[in-house]
């Protein structure tokens, strides 16, 4: 009886030092999320529009803070780049800018948002984290 306890509990350590491992792994993967809006409905429809604001969550490894993380939004029609946005992660984000080709011509795009970060070591280069799509709808 007592050798099963123990087997037992070793076995259920070792679980949860494999657990904890993947867990501490998790919160440490790149992940971009757009963020739904705080009055957002299942009625709405298509959301976001063009000239909504958005903003997303982003998580990656938190060395990286002193890297001054941004995001970048490029949203496409007809596979024609129609608008370019980068801030800071936590910024928000008007969809076709105050000007750009897709608030004149109107109409759907489709968005990527890269999260990212610039190194500086006997050059510039751009660091990619993590993506994530979403169609914007015409208003």
């Amino acid at each position: 009886m007592k050798r099963l306890s123990l087997g037992l509990v070793a076995s259920l350590l070792v679980l949860g030092v494999t657990t904890a491992s993947a867990q501490r792994k998790d919160t440490e993967t790149p992940v971009l999320v757009l963020n739904p809006p705080a009055d957002a409905r299942a009625d709405v429809g298509l959301w976001p529009l063009l000239g909504d604001t958005v903003t997303f969550s982003a998580t990656y490894p938190k060395q990286l803070e002193q890297k001054g993380v941004r995001v970048q939004v490029l949203c496409y029609q007809n596979g024609e780049m129609v608008f370019v946005m980068s801030r800071a992660h936590n910024s928000e984000f008007l969809l076709g800018g105050g000007w750009s080709p897709w608030r004149d011509a109107g109409g759907a795009a489709t968005c990527n948002a890269d999260l990212y970060y610039w190194s500086y070591n006997g050059g510039q280069k751009f660091n990619w984290l993590a993506s994530t799509q979403f169609e914007v709808g015409a208003r």
